[in-house]
């Protein structure tokens, strides 16, 4: 999204968000074609086809940032959908204080979770910390269609997508996301209809002109892919991205997803049989960008274009016809461009890459170790430890990475790590992760009675020597405590978790506990989250955070209940120096 001072104008979003050089250097005819998919007719070359309808960046307002401006009182309202972020995010407690100084909270799922029900049922009204009657927060809740209930794609890892057809229709007030968001729209629309502030124009000019098919007037899926597809100004499908224009002859809702209904054919639901075409199956699906299979395909010859090796040929060049072929899949290069080509000094756009460079996304073709533009904390990969680590770095003398986001505050307190004061008193590390039978914060697998069965109850996985020292019964109860919080959790001793030797001057044991994080309060089967002994330490490229690693201590039994529970917390934390 541009920001308010850099971006000023068109001219300057491209230049600074698009290099000259690659496949990027042709930003301003994606993004002109995006304009004019969203603005259609109101889009011309003289108001730059609304560039300045599009919202202005002015902070940083990823997912942990918003809450904890949320917990400050700066966020009035939040739409979650498809989302439950007192179960699935780090730091659970946090979350659900942040989302008590909302107003007003839309839960879009398909039965009140967790973050839809916080301010009835929570650890904290366990507790006594707050009370049903104390939280003004007004939440509604939408029931949601389910991917069986409705028209669509899914996108997978391999970037293919696959149509799904509607199976049924969605019972009672369940609606798709596309009703939502178009029936929203329309009633917001008609509510600014005759509105003369220049600051409703954005909405008021988009296009919104969807068919509605079936009995509750659901917006065509298949039109909106084509939209998202592309057209030419004659309303003819475009093909490819190589196809977009700047000048507003084109539209395209996502330059990369373009050609996906060429042809005017939805590419998407191609679904012919294995045995009917050969391994790269190039009829079934679409893959993004222009279907091809394999990114960055070039990559499979050498610099003149033969295969590195003949039994793994996938791409190559062929003298005799002046292109690139294959064994099928689309070659993800200037399909005539040969191996020899050398760019003249002042070429620009893709006629700047060599046909020795594969790498097309880079504005010199080149695959990078070292990476110049794109992260904030440096072009090389390197190594830091996790805010919360038992162990020193020892491949550099700074500890964690200097760029990372910390949020010192009494709702997120942090443990001193490896050398420091207290450090012992969370001795062991903390992983969390996934299980096949439940999806990830379990709203969608907790309310399903053989998925429930197969995975009962919160646990965690801990090894034999671990069990033995800190006398831990297979099958038994443990008590995981941090300075954020304490869960119980059935105990599994496995030795699928194995103890690491770390150093050699003596070699130092370290165990781990591992803790699936499906759980909560809501549904067939409930347990504690493991999310919320997690802190706030983000990744400043990405805004993630360390789910996969900090300190934590261990105890055989259940956890105190009651208000014995953020005692036994707070007792760590003493005895940790842990500053709140």
């Amino acid at each position: 999204m541009p920001h308010p001072q850099s971006h000023p104008t068109l001219d300057t979003f491209v230049e600074l968000n698009g290099p000259d050089t690659g496949a990027w250097g042709n930003l301003r005819p994606y993004i002109v074609s995006l304009l004019k998919a969203w603005w259609g007719d109101a889009a011309t070359e003289e108001n730059e086809f609304c560039f300045q309808h599009l919202p202005r960046i002015n902070g940083d307002h990823s997912h942990y940032a918003t809450m904890l401006k949320m917990l400050d009182g700066g966020v009035k309202g939040m739409l979650c959908v498809g989302q439950n972020p007192t179960v699935g995010s780090a730091n659970n407690k946090l979350m659900r204080l942040a989302l008590a100084n909302l107003d007003w909270l839309v839960i879009r799922d398909f039965q009140p979770t967790e973050s839809g029900l916080f301010w009835k049922v929570s650890p904290e009204h366990e507790t006594g910390e707050v009370r049903s009657e104390d939280i003004d927060t007004e939440v509604f809740f939408l029931p949601a269609a389910a991917h069986t209930e409705k028209d669509g794609n899914f996108t997978n890892t391999q970037r293919l997508l696959q149509w799904h057809h509607k199976a049924c229709e969605p019972p009672g007030d369940c609606r798709s996301e596309l009703h939502w968001i178009y029936h929203l729209g329309k009633a917001i629309r008609e509510k600014l209809c005759r509105s003369t502030d220049p600051n409703d124009r954005p909405i008021l000019d988009l296009t919104w002109d969807y068919p509605l098919v079936g009995p509750d007037a659901e917006p065509d899926a298949e039109h909106v892919l084509q939209e998202i597809s592309g057209r030419k100004a004659d309303g003819s499908f475009l093909s490819s991205y190589d196809e977009l224009e700047q000048d507003g002859s084109t539209s395209c809702g996502s330059w990369i997803h373009c050609g996906i209904y060429k042809d005017g054919i939805n590419q998407s639901a191609r679904k012919k049989p294995h045995r009917e075409q050969n391994w790269i199956a190039r009829e079934w699906g679409w893959a993004w960008p222009k279907d091809t299979r394999i990114i960055y395909n070039r990559s499979s010859a050498d610099p003149e274009g033969r295969p590195w090796s003949e039994r793994k040929r996938y791409i190559w060049w062929d003298p005799e016809e002046g292109k690139w072929t294959g064994l099928g899949d689309a070659p993800d290069f200037p399909p005539t461009k040969e191996p020899a080509y050398e760019p003249p000094p002042d070429a620009e756009t893709m006629e700047a890459i060599a046909g020795d460079k594969p790498f097309i996304l880079h504005p010199d073709g080149r695959g990078w170790i070292y990476a110049p533009t794109g992260l904030v904390d440096g072009p090389l990969p390197a190594h830091y430890e996790p805010q919360e680590s038992p162990f020193e770095n020892r491949l550099y003398a700074q500890q964690q990475n200097p760029t990372r986001q910390v949020f010192a505050r009494p709702e997120n307190p942090y443990h001193p790590f490896d050398g420091k004061s207290g450090a012992d008193v969370f001795p062991f590390v903390l992983t969390t992760y996934r299980l096949t039978e439940h999806h990830t914060a379990g709203g969608m697998s907790r309310t399903v009675p053989y998925l429930a069965e197969l995975q009962p109850e919160f646990f965690c996985e801990v090894s034999p020597e671990l069990a033995a020292e800190r006398g831990l019964e297979h099958r038994g109860w443990a008590t995981i405590v941090t300075a954020r919080g304490a869960v119980e959790a059935r105990v599994l001793v496995t030795e699928r978790i194995k103890p690491l030797l770390i150093g050699s001057h003596p070699p130092r044991t370290m165990h781990l506990v591992g803790a699936p994080y499906h759980w909560g309060d809501v549904g067939i089967v409930t347990g504690d989250s493991a999310n919320e002994l997690l802190p706030l330490a983000l990744d400043n490229n990405v805004h993630i955070s360390e789910y996969k690693a900090c300190t934590c201590d261990i105890r055989p039994g259940r956890r105190p209940r009651g208000p014995a529970r953020p005692a036994l917390v707070e007792d760590y934390r003493r005895r940790g120096g842990v500053r709140t």
